[in-house]
Formats: C-alpha cells, structure tokens, sequence
C-alpha cells in the first residue's frame, strides 16, 4: 500500500505545507501565516500549522490517519523544550500517525543534499544556522542569533536613507527605492512615519530584494549591505565548523531562504570565500528546492525510503510554483487552501 507523508515550513512570514505519496507526487500544497513563535504557550502558532496541513491534506483527499510521518520544520524549535512542546500540540491535532519537529533550518539542510555531514545557513524574514558533524547530532544557533535575513537587510537600507539625509553616510541610489517602496516623499517623511509606528511591515520586508538590485546595479552603500550580511551568516558557520573540527573535512554548507535568491552574486561569493578561508575543501550549496520539500524527503528518511532520481524526478514536475513560496509581499499572503500546485522545472540533478 502507498504511504504518505507531510513536510511543513513554518517560519515567521510564511508556514507552508506538502502532502506525498512515496514515490514523490506532491498531492496538496497549502500555505498559512506566521508560526513562529518564543514563547512556551505554543498552541496558537501550532494551530496556524495544523490548519495549514489540514488544508494541504483536504486538496489531496487525505486524513491524518492516512499520513505514516509528519516533518515540521519549524522557526523558534531551537531547544528541545520547544520541540517537545510542538510535538504534543501538533500529535494531539490529529495531523500524521507521527510526528517530527525540526528547526525550520534542518529542513533547508536536507532541501539542499544527500549528504549526511555539513552545515547549513537558513536566511529568509530571519536566520539560523545549523551544525550536522559526523556523528549526527544536531546543533542549532537558534537563540544566539542576533543578526541575518531579510529584515536586517531591510533596517540598513532604511537606515543608509537617514544617514545620506543627515549627513553622516554617503549617497546612495538606495534613497530614491526605498522611499519609492516605502511610499515617503522625503526621508523625514519617512522617520517621522517610523516614530508614529505607521510603516507597513510587509512593505519593509520587500525592501531586501531591491538592496540586491541596487547592490548589483553598482552602489557601494547597498553593497556594503550586503557583504556585511555575507560575513555576518558566514560568522556563524565558520565558528561552527570549528566547534567541531570539521576544518579538514569534505561536506557541504547548504544555502537555503529567499535571501539567497536576491539578485546578483555578492552575497554567496562573500560567504563562500569566508568558508573556505576555514575549511577549502567544503562544498557551498545553494538550495534549488524549497525548505519544505526538505520536510519530505526527511519524512522519507524517517520511514526508511530510498530517495530516488525517479522520485526527485516526480517532486519537480508536481512541485507547486513560486507563488506558493513568495515572500515580495506582505508577511502573511496566501490564504492555506488555495490550489498552488503548479509544475517547476526542478530535475533530479538538484539533490
């Protein structure tokens, strides 16, 4: 008989949801709002997961009694604390026969390789980075993150726009799109908006792709941004190859979240040469597939199935499209229910 498994992507934009088989269909996809949460009550951003799965689940006609395993990559699962209270919110949900809580970085990691060893980098609205040695075991940043991903990135335009506007920076071709984004006419139009609370988080969230435009386009105040970024995730990676010595080794150090995808090659060319200053025989990866695919083939880990080119075949040509994964709008777009699947062109060639 055929099993079928969930992969969950909860972060603090987007949660998404995948059903499969086992021979790699994508059935239903379904994406929700925040789930992200620090706070031991976590009932109600497990509910915003719940939900999320039970609409990808009612799109492929299924029920949680016919999911063998649930893996639920999840922002704020940092200590096992968190995991376990996930796991008894989302087991009582009635969403899978088991249930797997993860970092949401551990599902980027498993998006990006077969390999059983490395370090990912996870950068989208936030970051994490996370440590797979040798020996297994998992460690996460988690908490100790106080820098990286979109919203940092979003700040220091803001902030490169005051600068130039008071003197102390320098120009910068980030004013005019900023502003233009942000809907100011002046940059103090726009700080007295800020003091009043009146900018619209998403919009500030959509800042981070057009730094990377203007980065690209030639301006040294947003590509100093970005390097910066570059050096900052790289930080966090060299420090954790070191931590175990795995300076010597070979194994890869996946790239996974829409930071990644901004335009130009700055940011990854910053963190790869930060990599191999530390360990020059590790492998930097970007991603192709999205962290939630990554909760699928986990899934498939956990039940023991061989993951396949055939399979990896079947993913990409069932896998839903970029609108599911989006994060150029607002921080919660796309209701959960909303028939996303779309054919991508993702070959067996990316895991």
């Amino acid at each position: 008989m055929a099993q079928y498994v969930v992969g969950v992507d909860g972060g603090t934009t987007k949660t998404i949801a995948l059903v499969a088989d086992d021979r790699g269909h994508i059935l239903g996809a379904a994406r929700g709002g925040n789930s992200n949460w620090t706070r031991p009550d976590v009932e109600i951003p497990m509910r915003v997961v719940a939900d999320t799965v039970q609409a990808a689940l009612a799109q492929a006609g299924l029920s949680g009694d016919d999911i063998a395993v649930g893996v639920f990559g999840l922002a704020g699962a940092d200590w096992p604390e968190d995991h376990e209270r996930r796991e008894r919110v989302l087991k009582k949900s009635g969403i899978a026969r088991q249930v797997i809580v993860k970092n949401d970085a551990m599902v980027g990691w498993r998006a990006g390789t077969r390999q059983k060893c490395g370090v990912v980098i996870a950068a989208g609205t936030g970051s994490n980075t996370c440590v797979i040695p040798p020996d297994g075991q998992e460690w996460c940043y988690g908490y100790y993150v106080f820098y990286g991903g979109a919203v940092d990135v979003a700040q220091e335009a803001i902030h490169a726009v005051l600068r130039q506007e008071d003197g102390r920076g320098k120009l910068t071709a980030l004013t005019e799109t900023v502003l233009g984004r942000l809907g100011y006419p002046t940059a103090e139009a726009m700080l007295k908006g800020m003091a009043a609370r009146e900018l619209d988080e998403g919009l500030v969230y959509s800042l981070c792709p057009l730094v990377f435009e203007v980065a690209d386009g030639g301006d040294d105040v947003a590509a100093e941004i970005i390097v910066n970024q570059g050096l900052a995730l790289a930080e966090y990676a060299t420090a954790a190859i070191r931590r175990y010595g795995m300076q010597g080794l070979e194994f890869d150090v996946v790239l996974s979240g829409s930071i990644f995808k901004g335009q130009g090659p700055l940011l990854i060319d910053t963190i790869t040469q930060a990599i191999y200053r530390v360990a020059p025989r590790a492998r930097v990866v970007h991603a192709q597939l999205e962290p939630a695919v990554g909760g699928v083939l986990l899934a498939y880990d956990a039940l023991g199935i061989t993951v396949t080119d055939e399979m990896v075949d079947n993913l990409a040509q069932t896998m839903p499209g970029d609108e599911l994964f989006s994060t150029a709008g607002a921080a919660d777009t796309g209701p959960a229910g909303q028939d996303y699947r779309v054919s991508a062109t993702w070959t067996s060639a990316d895991l």
